[in-house]
């Protein structure tokens, strides 16, 4: 029995996993059916199955939409940073082994090397020194502050990986963002360690890149969103830029996620990675958590498996707005996950 799943989107999508009586055929595991559920904060459905080793059924009954629960955004929220307190021309880097700080209800990461002096991560900073090159001036933003005069912001030093995780599901919609005085700097002039941006006469096409994606509730990744922090690769040099002001980096198109991660990419790179410095400064990040408004009735939406009972090939017929159809054990470990929207 194969499954297939269909929406009013097109044809039914065969689906890498078999069904043969009430019998459940995925990667050589067998497991039987017990019962379908749909639960509409994501628009999926789950069926759960158990292992078993004797099956005499030639038929079986779906049950689906037994119980479900309803999750809503709530009023976005808003990480300013200058909800951290700080004294006037300093920063915050994780030197007290927290392990990261909280902004308007979001937690941002860090970590702190005592022996080293070293730190990776989101800090916070007040700093205004949009002149000094260098290394130790790593805290403080081109822009000359926070975005609309504000005083505190996020400076984020990216080391390889970075990610924020949500202790429930949030919907993004962005942040702003401009360089640090160091990276800004450092492409603009260069030094011994890293090359000026556009080479001797300024023709080279270099470029650095901030990249988002998201981590939804499948551990499925999202669609990445690409900023450009500096770009040389105009046929026109009069276009090339260094982002010096503070900009809006749009993370809608993310969707629902449970975790957000960073990455950066530059054209300056060598053996061991980006000569580049690796930082970016942030303000305003704005999202909407998720919470549970009420529990659903189950015939609040329909959801049609066909035929019922069935020995050879069943449908299931979900919402156009479905997002995933999602099969799992009956410990709860997810086994197959399939995308539909």
């Amino acid at each position: 029995m194969g499954g297939k799943a269909a929406t009013n989107r097109g044809e039914p999508e065969d689906l890498p996993f078999h069904l043969i009586n009430n019998i459940v055929s995925f990667r050589d595991q067998k497991l039987e059916v017990t019962y379908l559920e749909f639960f509409p904060w994501f628009w999926y459905c789950k069926m759960i199955v158990s292992q078993q080793k004797n099956f005499t059924m030639k038929k079986f009954y779906l049950m689906a939409g037994l119980w479900a629960a309803l999750f809503s955004a709530k009023a976005q929220q808003l990480a300013t940073f200058d909800d951290f307190h700080l004294e006037p021309g300093s920063y915050y880097n994780g030197s007290d082994g927290a392990g990261g700080f909280n902004s308007g209800g979001f937690w941002f990461p860090n970590d702190y090397n005592l022996e080293w002096g070293s730190w990776s991560g989101f800090a916070v900073s007040n700093m205004k020194d949009t002149v000094t090159a260098g290394y130790l001036n790593q805290y403080s933003a081109i822009a000359g502050g926070g975005s609309a005069l504000s005083e505190n912001y996020a400076v984020v030093y990216w080391p390889g990986e970075l990610k924020m995780e949500f202790d429930s599901a949030v919907e993004i919609t962005g942040f702003e963002v401009t360089n640090s005085t160091y990276a800004y700097l450092n492409m603009r002039d260069g030094d011994s360690f890293s090359k000026k941006f556009g080479g001797v006469d300024g023709s080279d096409p270099d470029y650095l890149k901030l990249m988002v994606w998201g981590t939804d509730a499948f551990n499925n990744p999202t669609d990445t969103v690409e900023f450009f922090l500096a770009d040389y690769r105009f046929e026109d040099s009069n276009e090339d830029y260094i982002v010096n002001a503070w900009e809006w980096v749009n993370l809608s198109s993310l969707g629902v996620v449970t975790q957000l991660h960073f990455g950066m990419e530059s054209s300056d790179t060598g053996d061991w990675g980006m000569n580049t410095p690796a930082y970016f400064c942030m303000d305003n990040f704005t999202a909407a958590k998720l919470t549970q408004a009420a529990s659903v009735n189950k015939t609040a939406r329909e959801l049609n498996v066909f035929p019922n009972p069935v020995t050879d090939v069943f449908y299931v017929e979900v919402p156009a707005d479905a997002k995933a159809l999602v099969l799992t054990d009956n410990t709860g470990r997810m086994v197959f996950s399939q995308q539909l929207a």
